[in-house]
């Protein structure tokens, strides 16, 4: 059987044409299904999802695989896996300095480079859509449809006079705001894309560009990708600076009149909590970057008892070091349960869903997100024949993907009916020159960085 075939073949179910999966189990809104079968048309949505068929006509043969939903990355920052291990054992602003130093000689080039190196990551580790804000045009947002991925991209902002990326691009964060609004008309339409405005963080952006966003985004229907309450400091600044929370102070603004995508929440009140639920704001959880930056642990238990719309991030690999959703998936279940000293606060299935179906919705792709009828088929397929799936049972099937599954398990993946890997090989992507050219990126940032660093001490003693 060639696994490795993207166009659908007949099914034997009526006249249409149908890719056709079959898997030792598969995970849907239902819960787990054994002996399982997965079908989709020639557009790319599901026609059937359940027990195996006995008439169909199977297109791949999965035998020793479970199917879940394509992972969805809430928050990340691509371009940044070229600054991967960068000050992994300083605090927040150090750590913070030191990645801004190797960022001020990336290139356009590198950009793309690094844009790339995350998509094969996020691909083979089963991540099928993302929210990314970093330095963006049109021609990065075409290598995102080119390799089958669904993302929303946030061109990031910090002032209006402030160019963010100089050796990228002049352009400063008016500028950029434009461009969002230029990108956001051209892929309208598109169902691999969306376009959001990328104001960073209050601490970074003044008070006046942040309430024009606000307003532009109400008037233009375009959302808001933005960081809040990630650290202490952070909300000890802002306090001081406004005499406010972040929340609090961004509300005052009238930014959450707007459709907004809040990453790490870390630091919330109760009262903002309450306020992101009422008014729609979605978090992004992402405990791995806030733990290995020392930031805290966000409140899951409380956000999930607020019904506020959740997904599930890893940041950039510059504070996290990886990609794999499967790590996020595995820390932000049982973190909880440690911290509150109690097994059953936070639930595996629940987290599972956060980083599937309700990722989805909530970075703006509700059609995908979940195995059933009707929907896009962004699904992926993994090993379950190692030692950690051993001894395996269909009924155990949200216990091995949330305690034992990892990214390497990761064997096929489709987006949208399209497949993007096939039996660990990317189909979309040049995966050893994207690599290739990532070291090589690297090892000349560092130089530079190095070269930068030399002649501001000489400078200092001089």
């Amino acid at each position: 059987m060639d696994l490795e075939a993207e166009t659908p073949r007949a099914s034997g179910q009526g006249t249409e044409q149908e890719t056709v999966l079959r898997a030792d189990a598969m995970l849907t809104p239902n819960g787990a299904v054994a002996d399982a079968e997965l079908a989709f048309d020639g557009t790319g949505r599901i026609t059937y999802a359940g027990p195996a068929r006995k008439d169909s006509v199977v297109t791949h043969d999965l035998a020793g695989h479970v199917l879940m939903p394509g992972l969805v990355n809430g928050h990340t920052h691509s371009a940044m896996t070229l600054l991967r291990a960068v000050s992994d054992d300083e605090g927040f602003m150090p750590w913070l300095a030191a990645v801004q130093a190797l960022e001020q000689h990336l290139t356009r080039e590198d950009v793309e480079t690094g844009l790339e190196l995350a998509m094969v990551e996020m691909i083979e580790t089963g991540t099928t859509a993302f929210a990314d804000m970093y330095y963006w045009d049109a021609a990065l947002v075409e290598l995102v449809r080119a390799a089958g991925m669904r993302a929303l991209v946030a061109p990031a902002s910090f002032a209006p006079e402030a160019v963010g990326f100089p050796g990228v691009s002049q352009a400063n964060g008016a500028e950029v705001t434009d461009l969002t609004e230029k990108l956001a008309q051209r892929y309208a339409d598109d169902p691999q894309i969306r376009i959001a405005y990328g104001p960073h963080a209050p601490y970074t952006c003044p008070p006046e560009f942040l309430r024009d966003i606000a307003e532009r985004a109400v008037a233009n229907g375009i959302p808001i990708h933005t960081h809040i309450s990630e650290s202490a400091a952070e909300v000890a600044q802002i306090v001081e600076r406004y005499g406010a929370t972040p929340g609090d102070h961004l509300a005052s603004l009238g930014l959450f009149d707007a459709e907004v995508l809040a990453a790490h929440c870390v630091h919330l009140t109760a009262d903002e909590i309450a306020f992101f639920a009422e008014n729609g704001v979605a978090i992004s959880h992402n405990p791995v970057s806030n733990l290995k930056l020392g930031n805290g642990i966000a409140p899951l238990p409380e956000f999930l008892e607020s019904g506020v719309r959740l997904t599930l991030g890893t940041d950039s690999v510059a504070s996290n070091n990886t990609l794999d959703l499967f790590e996020e998936v595995k820390t932000g279940t049982i973190l909880h349960r440690g911290a509150h000293q109690d097994a059953a606060i936070v639930k595996a299935a629940d987290v599972l869903d956060i980083a599937t179906r309700r990722g989805a919705e909530a970075i703006g792709f509700p059609e995908s997100g979940a195995l059933e009828e009707g929907r896009l088929a962004d699904v992926i397929a993994l090993d379950a024949r190692g030692s950690a799936a051993t001894p395996f049972d269909a009924a155990s099937l949200v216990s091995h993907l949330g305690f034992a599954a990892t990214g390497a398990d990761v064997r096929h993946v489709f987006v949208g009916g399209r497949q993007v890997y096939a039996n660990g090989r990317h189909l979309t992507l040049d995966a050893a020159a994207i690599r290739a050219r990532a070291a090589t990126a690297r090892e000349r940032l560092s130089a530079a960085a190095d070269a930068a660093a030399a002649d501001a001490a000489h400078s200092g003693d001089s």
